[in-house]
């Protein structure tokens, strides 16, 4: 497969697939981050009560991506206080849709 980012989902799929709530732990662990690393081009990092924090996706998406919006997303279940993922059911590609898919 020569698409990285298509390798990089194939991948991440098949870690969801084998331990489904490793991975999901390690898409919710985000981590306080300073000013630089949020300054980088293709490196994702949100906000989260007032502190810059970044995470596994917005990392990955920093090495095979090359848009600041990213280029893998991932489709599941969030709980609407924390924001975090309570079920991943895929990882994406958002090269045609942008956003990430929560139901």
């Amino acid at each position: 497969m020569s698409d990285p980012i298509l390798k990089a989902i194939e991948v991440l799929n098949e870690a969801l697939k084998r331990d489904p709530l490793a991975i999901t732990q390690l898409v919710n662990l985000r981590v306080d981050c300073n000013t630089q690393l949020v300054n980088h081009p293709t490196i994702q990092s949100s906000v989260y009560h007032g502190v810059s924090k970044v995470g596994l996706l917005g990392l990955v998406n920093g090495i095979v991506g090359n848009s600041p919006s990213g280029v893998i997303g991932a489709e599941g279940s969030i709980e609407r206080d924390t924001g975090q993922f309570t079920v991943i059911r895929q990882f994406v590609d958002l090269r045609n849709d942008k956003t990430d898919i929560i139901v």
